[in-house]
């Protein structure tokens, strides 16, 4: 009694090739993709650390000049 029906071992490997051979097929659409991929992943990152970057900077510009001014002073006196 042989039946007509694939095996499950038999459906995972046909499953595992179209897989596969979808992917190679879809390869070409990655260098369609890649330039989404920068505008929606990388610039945001960028321009969120840019962001975060110039309050800091503008703090350190305020900051740094009396600070190295009492640093001299002190260097001064000893």
């Amino acid at each position: 009694m042989s039946s007509d029906r694939p095996t499950l071992r038999a459906m995972l490997g046909e499953l595992v090739d179209v897989s596969a051979g979808l992917g190679i097929a879809l390869l070409p659409l990655l260098v369609i993709a890649l330039p989404g991929v920068l505008l929606l992943l990388v610039v945001p990152a960028v321009l969120l650390a840019a962001a975060a970057a110039v309050p800091i900077a503008a703090a350190a510009a305020v900051l740094a000049p009396p600070l190295l001014l009492v640093r001299l002073r002190r260097r001064r006196r000893h």
